[in-house]
């Protein structure tokens, strides 16, 4: 791991590293080799072995008409010494937006929709293996496919202040397995948002938002404070987000942006599930010159349970009582070659991240270094 990173330092320093600005056209695809240290996130006691991996993502949007977006994107991931850790994630997009007048005021609206599939190996955090549940695997557990619908609108009673309403509905399901006593993750949610943002200078803008969502499962229980299923009931969460932050722009080339996060959680029971969590990060982007860029986020999250149990005999449905952690990454990208409306560039990528836990079994760190190219056009 630590040769590397040399290796990756030196690409940074003698290149002067795929371009941040192609994330601005029409098609981009990336391919990358890297190193990581603990892709199952196992805890220090596993002894998870550096993993050389390689990775490739596709992305293409489009406008028709001024009105109707669409936009795709794939992402694969492929580690050569351990294929439970390989993963791949898709995703399709459509949304007609437009804008109209009323009482003088130009109101904008959005309706999309969106369709997901996930698939990734589930690894115990307890063995570090494939894990079974009396005798059958359910490596597989987590793949999922997801069905997002939304519509937005949005208004400016001022210049400077912009209104907007959301609402999303979302149907997720799950890899079912016919095993007694394990619950299916399927579930639905519809989520309310409104969200404020604010133009304090050319600058710089403020963003407050607000959202209410519930999440009903198909089929998990709610459970009393005992930790014991409740017969005849679905597990309802109702969730209250405040999400606010602060973004400058002192020029084209830097971005910086703030943020708070802060979620309440609770549950249609006797509270077991209750919960809050949330997170605060710093996030930069900076072009050094018309061909190199440079960006980078610190991240600090934490969840905490309110009510559910102290772990004893029985694991907790979700990891441990309280966890925490953070991360830093850091990214470079230099334009090689352009040509007419395509560009070709090397990306260098450097993260790390550590969590800690009130069940040393869920507690890890993790590094990973990536080097690649990303083509992009139009």
């Amino acid at each position: 791991m630590v040769n590397f990173v040399r290796l990756s330092l030196v690409a940074l320093i003698f290149s002067s590293a795929v371009s941040f600005a192609s994330d601005k056209e029409a098609v981009n695809a990336t391919i990358v080799y890297g190193l990581d240290t603990n892709p199952h996130n196992l805890s220090s006691e596993l002894t998870p072995l550096d993993q050389e991996y390689a990775e490739g993502d596709f992305k293409f949007r489009a406008k028709f008409f001024d009105a109707l977006h669409v936009s795709a994107k794939a992402n694969k991931t492929l580690y050569f010494d351990d294929a439970r850790a390989d993963e791949f994630n898709a995703s399709a997009s459509i949304a007609l937006r437009s804008k109209f007048k009323l009482f003088r005021k130009r109101f904008r609206y959005k309706l999309g929709g969106n369709y997901r599939v996930k698939d990734k190996t589930y690894v115990s955090k307890v063995t570090g293996l494939v894990a079974t549940f009396g005798g059958q695997s359910i490596a597989d557990r987590y793949d999922s496919t997801q069905n997002n619908y939304n519509a937005a609108l949005s208004f400016k009673p001022y210049r400077s202040l912009k209104v907007e309403f959301e609402y999303e509905g979302r149907d997720k399901a799950y890899e079912e397995f016919e095993i007694p006593g394990l619950s299916n993750l399927d579930y639905a949610h519809q989520e309310y948002l409104l969200g404020i943002e604010y133009k304090a200078s050319s600058v710089g803008k403020f963003f407050l938002n607000g959202a209410y969502r519930q999440r009903e499962y198909v089929d998990k229980r709610t459970k009393d404070l005992e930790g014991d299923d409740i017969v005849d009931t679905d597990l309802i969460y109702d969730y209250f987000t405040t999400n606010i932050g602060y973004i400058y722009k002192p020029d084209k080339k830097t971005r910086w942006k703030y943020a708070y996060n802060y979620e309440s959680r609770r549950d249609n029971g006797s509270g077991y599930y209750d919960g809050t969590g949330g997170y605060i990060s710093m996030s930069a982007s900076y072009e050094l010159g018309d061909y190199h860029f440079i960006k980078g986020r610190l991240k600090y999250s934490k969840f905490s349970f309110e009510n559910q149990l102290d772990e004893g005999d029985t694991p907790l449905d979700e990891d441990a009582k309280e966890k925490q952690g953070g991360s830093i990454m850091i990214g470079y990208e230099w334009v090689m070659a352009t040509l007419f409306d395509n560009n070709l560039a090397l990306y260098v990528e450097l993260e790390h991240s550590t969590f800690s836990n009130t069940n040393l079994i869920y507690s890890y760190e993790q590094s990973k270094a990536a080097a690649g190219f990303r083509w992009s056009v139009f």
